[in-house]
């Protein structure tokens, strides 16, 4: 093969495999390699398999938003010439809510969650007709980022201004709390900010407001076969297009002029020459790992790099059911097991960030007070196995070093309390989970490098007026895809990466 390329890309995570669809069905005489670390594309989108237990476990392909038929997604996939392969399953419900002995199904579109939730909360029905004003209009703006780059949507200045002045600067839990007055339903309005990897005090309450949005009304969906599925399919389409796709090969370095401008990539197999080296990783990865240390005037870049606060990262359990879930009653999809009392968990998460490396307080905030996520995979594809997975956001800061008996201890700690959580919520499967694996923080950043194990990139904090780190880079020719650049999820990531893509 060639050595010589137009653009190469650095990591197979699915931003970059939109960005090499677009790119190859835009751009057809396009010489494009990507290069890939692992043994299989995907990056964290990605499955394993347990044989023994006759078990497939989904590492971060969950709930797809923007699905629907107007969905950016699903637009998206339809262009790349690959939706139609591919087998959708389209849920009755948005998620199962439970807290404490209360349930409460929301609906899938929504103008049906806006209206269970006036039925269910009457006294608080003007706080919540303004959050759904709020995310039909602000919301929409947001989801629309993609359009209005293209020029295909331009949205109100005025309403914009508003927006980035006033809703930017706010914390969702701010905002939201400033509306509604039920602690309960504040918190059912807060879990989408799960999706993205924060918690309500963190994020930006316009960015939660697109996110709404995307979840709401652009419809959502699950993927047979999971992300594989998709990643076979993005595979096909690249290698149609007469992309190439190496695996097992890490990089190791940009190569770099003395104008500050990279013109190839250096493995530890190979070295390849493009005019465009495209990075499917964190900018800070890039930094430490891929840029010489020696080259100048580079250091206000690295601080700010560095600066840049991650999001959290995860606590997984993958459980195996010794029959269907569904029968011991655990029948929705996807359930939330919310905070039993919301206001205490803030104040526990609180208390946790300001001695982040109090594993007592830590596992108190993250895993026994705060709302976690359940998704019953069973139900979405049987042939996966009797499988579900909890999830729960967490910090790498309170886990010790992978391999030592400290942190096999709290692996451990993390599979009673969060299955003593699950089988409260769901009496009937106690004594029938026959199988449970755990990943934490640690097992994230070692598969990805992502900074402090994060699986969703940076956070999405509110707007404070200081400078943070842009899309821009100051090595000419490298440009970044992925959850670092775009924000979290897969229709931010792979709409951006098309983005780019599809740019002349």
């Amino acid at each position: 093969m060639s050595k010589v390329f137009d653009v190469v890309c650095i990591g197979t995570g699915m931003s970059a495999l939109a960005f090499a669809a677009s790119r190859l069905a835009t751009h057809p005489d396009t010489r494009l390699l990507l290069l890939e670390k692992h043994r299989v594309v995907g990056g964290y989108a990605t499955q394993f398999v347990r044989p023994k237990q006759q078990a497939r476990f989904e590492v971060s392909l969950h709930k797809l938003s923007g699905m629907g038929p107007n969905g950016n997604l699903r637009q998206l996939l339809t262009r790349l010439g690959v939706f139609d392969q591919l087998e959708w399953i389209v849920t009755d419900s948005l998620f199962d809510a439970c807290h404490t002995d209360r349930r409460f199904v929301l609906p899938k579109s929504g103008d049906a969650v806006e209206h269970a939730l006036l039925q269910r909360f009457p006294a608080c029905a003007e706080g919540l007709q303004t959050v759904f004003e709020e995310i039909r209009s602000y919301g929409y703006d947001g989801y629309m980022q993609f359009h209005t780059v293209s020029g295909d949507y331009e949205p109100d200045l005025k309403r914009l201004r508003y927006a980035h002045t006033h809703l930017k600067t706010q914390t969702v839990w701010d905002a939201v709390g400033a509306r509604i007055a039920d602690p309960y339903l504040r918190e059912l309005l807060c879990l989408p900010c799960m999706y993205v990897g924060g918690f309500p005090e963190q994020l930006s309450y316009l960015y939660f407001l697109h996110v709404w949005y995307a979840v709401l009304f652009a419809g959502s969906a699950y993927l047979r076969g999971g992300a594989n599925a998709l990643t076979a399919a993005l595979v096909q389409r690249i290698r149609e297009l007469g992309g190439h796709i190496e695996t097992g090969h890490e990089a190791t370095g940009i190569l770099t002029d003395a104008s500050l401008h990279a013109y190839g990539v250096v493995t530890d197999t190979d070295t390849y020459l493009a005019n465009e080296v495209v990075v499917n990783a964190a900018p800070r990865y890039a930094m430490d790992a891929l840029i010489d240390v020696e080259l100048a005037g580079l250091d206000d870049a690295r601080a700010a790099i560095a600066a840049t606060p991650a999001a959290n990262s995860t606590t997984t359990l993958y459980l195996v059911i010794d029959g269907p879930p569904a029968q011991f009653g655990l029948t929705s999809e996807e359930t939330m097991l919310v905070a039993e009392h919301p206001d205490e968990a803030f104040e526990q998460r609180k208390r946790a960030r300001q001695c982040r490396k109090d594993a007592a307080q830590a596992e108190r905030a993250y895993w026994r007070e705060s709302s976690i996520e359940v998704t019953n995979y069973h139900k979405l594809d049987p042939q996966g196995g009797n499988v579900v997975i909890v999830n729960a956001l967490d910090v790498i800061h309170h886990w010790p070093e992978r391999k030592t008996d400290e942190y096999r201890s709290k692996k451990a700690r993390a599979k009673e309390i969060l299955t003593a959580r699950l089988f409260n919520a769901y009496p009937s499967l106690r004594g029938h989970v026959r199988y449970v694996e755990a990943s934490s923080p640690r097992t994230c950043l070692r598969y990805t490098g992502n900074p402090e194990g994060s699986g969703y990139g940076a956070l999405v904090e509110p707007a404070t007026g200081r400078k943070t780190t842009s899309r821009r880079f100051p090595i000419g020719g490298v440009r970044f895809v992925g959850h670092w650049a775009a924000g979290s999820g897969y229709e931010a990531t792979m709409g951006y990466g098309a983005m780019l893509g599809f740019q002349v």
